[in-house]
């Protein structure tokens, strides 16, 4: 080295060269290890986030969920942006996936699971996109995709969850391709996966009532109704059961025997044992229907189903009225049931305190009156006892009508054919074989007998007869609406 010059020796540039090597190393991996920090950081909180709305929507809070969600995506996207090739890209990607399927975004989601592909750094990896990409194409109305992509991933995944959502999503796509017992076999398996889970029992349910529902029916919806569901769940097994009414009624029977244990909410156990009750009455157990409408009303006494519930028992006990004293009967109850708070927003109770009323006013008319009370009762209260009682009052009391015989003939229609009397009827009231032989004894000649028998019309056609009947029937009518607005406006001023 010449003094002063300022160049160096060899070995003198080989010594800075490496101190500034040196330097540059500790440099680089102090800022790699600073950015690796904040790039952990940020997947961190976007991680955080993505666990409390997944939890939001699985506790049923949809609206929060959602929205955390949202911040968790937009959070990872950012990770993904700044470094797409850092160690947590891959994770942070795999986590909007997942967001955007939760949000059910389903383009969104196809487009990042194609993305997680480009990561895939084994066949799990691979396998775990395939996944995520079919059950966002199956919500995209590619079933058939779907169902290659979800095979795939079902070919080699272990993960318990992402196995029974894949077997899920593959069901749903067979349901939609037409292979029911495919479908069958996959919803099943995911619920043996997964027993906790609701949505696989509910699909298998609907299926299974496509084709006729069966003992299953009943075994999958019993398992539901013993599951902690949130609100939703709920809300989604009261709408599948719903459809029991199109079935079997033994088989929804069975499927609710044992609801009043279940951990529904009280309104929703209510109104399933109510749905019970219904079936009951339509499999013909009148008394066990019954039961369960009142067993409904004292499980959430206060609820609109409680006013439904007590509505029921009264167009039971209305099937079986016949005198004066049964109808203030049920005149009374439906006033009482009438004073329970939901029943003032029950558009069911203000058309039956609308048809007590003009059954009243039309009872009080008397003569063509107690013909629109009979076909009230018969077609408005299902009540065929009563029905039949007013059609027999009327000829009682205008025999020389020329529409005695169609009352008969109603009243005919109401008779058991197989008994002198139904078992409500009043000894005094005439048999099946006694009103017969009335018609072609008595009014014979009419052309409501004749239309019957065939044979020519009498002094009035039968559409005459009818004509006439009507427009006094609708003045009768016209007057009975004007009394309920005038009752109802009354009760108002009160």
């Amino acid at each position: 080295m010449v003094g002063g010059s300022g160049l160096r020796t060899a070995p003198a540039d080989r010594a800075y060269g490496l101190a500034r090597t040196a330097l540059t190393v500790i440099l680089v991996a102090a800022l790699t290890t600073a950015t690796a920090c904040v790039y952990f950081n940020a997947y961190y909180n976007a991680n955080r986030l993505f666990d409390r709305g997944r939890r939001e929507v699985e506790q049923g809070r949809e609206s929060s969920g959602r929205m955390t969600l949202g911040t968790s995506i937009e959070k990872a996207e950012r990770i993904v942006e700044a470094s797409p090739d850092s160690r947590w890209a891959d994770d942070a990607l795999r986590l909007i996936v997942q967001a955007r399927l939760l949000r059910e975004e389903w383009a969104e989601a196809a487009e990042a699971s194609e993305s997680l592909l480009h990561y895939a750094r084994s066949r799990e990896d691979s396998v775990e996109a395939a996944g995520y990409r079919g059950m966002a194409e199956l919500h995209l109305g590619r079933p058939a995709f779907a169902d290659s992509l979800l095979t795939f991933a079902l070919s080699e995944e272990d993960d318990a969850d992402r196995r029974s959502a894949a077997l899920l999503a593959r069901g749903q796509a067979r349901v939609q391709l037409g292979r029911p017992e495919a479908a069958d076999a996959d919803l099943r398996a995911a619920s043996a996966l997964r027993p906790g889970w609701a949505l696989p029992r509910l699909l298998r349910v609907g299926l299974l009532l496509d084709s006729g529902g069966g003992p299953e029916t009943a075994n999958e919806l019993s398992a539901l109704l013993r599951l902690d569901l949130n609100d939703r769940e709920q809300l989604e097994v009261m709408q599948t059961v719903e459809r029991l009414r199109e079935a079997d009624p033994q088989i929804g029977v069975a499927a609710l025997m044992t609801v009043e244990s279940s951990e529904f909410s009280r309104a929703n156990r209510a109104a399933l044992v109510q749905l019970r009750g219904d079936l009951r009455v339509a499999a013909g157990d009148l008394e066990l229907g019954r039961d369960d409408y009142r067993l409904a009303t004292e499980i959430d006494p206060s609820s609109a189903g409680a006013v439904d519930a007590r509505l029921a028992v009264l167009r039971l006990d209305s099937r079986n009225a016949v005198t004066d004293e049964d109808l203030n009967q049920l005149q009374a109850e439906l006033n009482r049931i009438q004073r329970m708070p939901a029943a003032r927003v029950s558009a069911d109770v203000r058309e039956l305190v609308a048809t007590f009323i003009r059954l009243d006013y039309w009872l009080g008319v008397g003569n063509l009156g107690y013909l629109l009370a009979a076909e009230t009762a018969r077609d408005q209260l299902e009540a065929p006892v009563l029905a039949r009682h007013l059609f027999l009052r009327f000829v009682e009391e205008q025999s020389e009508s020329l529409w005695a015989p169609k009352a008969i003939l109603a009243a005919l229609a109401l008779t058991s054919v197989d008994s002198g009397r139904g078992e409500h009827d009043r000894a005094e009231e005439p048999s099946a074989e006694e009103l017969r032989r009335r018609l072609l004894e008595d009014y014979g000649d009419s052309s409501y007998v004749q239309a019957l028998l065939g044979g020519p019309a009498g002094r009035f056609t039968f559409e005459e007869l009818e004509l006439g009947l009507r427009r006094q029937l609708n003045r009768l009518k016209t007057l009975a609406d004007e009394e309920v607005r005038a009752r109802q406006s009354r009760g108002r001023q009160r």
